[in-house]
């Protein structure tokens, strides 16, 4: 099946009939489902535990309820997030930085210069703690990841270091990580640096409205602090995920 230029696999009973359908990824050497759902003429618990035989040792990236009739059939849960959007209609005014601090171009700044505001922002015990980090930041920057660099990318300079970022990627593609979209956003949790991540999030948002962008969208795990500062800027949730592993036959 294609789906606007996506071919999308079929997990059968049996007999040859459908019981969900998903998107062949790859994630850290692991086969992957991505957008894995439940086929319409049949229940997710009748389901369930067929698919979670079918995909022994892939994952998986499920919208919505389903993902608990899985974990129910033994798959196990690897994180919840949630896909937010952000209307960029009317124009938004760009705020201004506190004194000391400037906002330049992401694109100005090698990934490695982000290294130790990210691993400070995201250490261990953080809901989005990555012992990759550095190498996703450096696929974020050169375009494999997840699209171009978008030039509205940002980070805070305090004369010495960078101390923030906020990253946008033209990430043209299938939902939830349909573009434009904010790939990564965090601050220095220093208390010098309190309510940055929130202003230059703001002054990212007004130059991506600025260069045409209609709306801007991201994702979060649930946990993070951050939804709130999320929420409070006029992002809007759009749906529930879950990311989920099969264990092996």
């Amino acid at each position: 099946m294609d789906a606007g230029g996506e071919v999308i696999e079929a997990i059968l009973d049996r007999d040859g009939n459908p019981l969900g359908y998903f998107e062949r990824d790859e994630r850290g050497g692991r086969p992957w489902a991505d957008e894995l759902c439940c086929a319409a003429e049949v229940s997710p618990g009748a389901a369930a535990a067929a698919i979670v035989r079918s995909l022994a040792g892939w994952g998986a990236t499920v919208a919505g309820g389903f993902g608990s009739d899985l974990v129910d059939a033994g798959a196990r849960r690897l994180r919840t997030f949630f896909t937010y959007t952000l209307s960029l209609s009317p124009p938004i005014p760009e705020p201004r930085l506190p004194s000391g601090l400037q906002i330049l171009p992401a694109g100005q700044f090698p990934p490695e210069a982000l290294y130790e505001a990210l691993l400070a922002a995201y250490p261990p015990g953080h809901p989005d703690h990555d012992d990759d980090a550095p190498a996703s930041l450096d696929g974020l920057y050169d375009g494999t990841l997840m699209g171009p660099l978008h030039p509205c990318s940002a980070v805070a300079w305090d004369g010495r270091r960078v101390v923030a970022a906020v990253l946008v990627q033209d990430a043209e593609g299938k939902p939830p990580l349909a573009g434009p979209w904010i790939s990564e956003a965090f601050r220095h949790p220093g208390p010098d640096y309190a309510g940055l991540g929130a202003l230059l999030l703001h002054c990212v948002t007004a130059r991506a409205s600025d260069a045409g962008l209609t709306a801007l969208g991201l994702s979060v795990t649930d946990g993070n602090p951050a939804q709130a500062v999320y929420e409070r800027l006029g992002f809007t949730r759009t749906a529930r995920w879950t990311d989920l592993e099969f264990p092996n036959a």
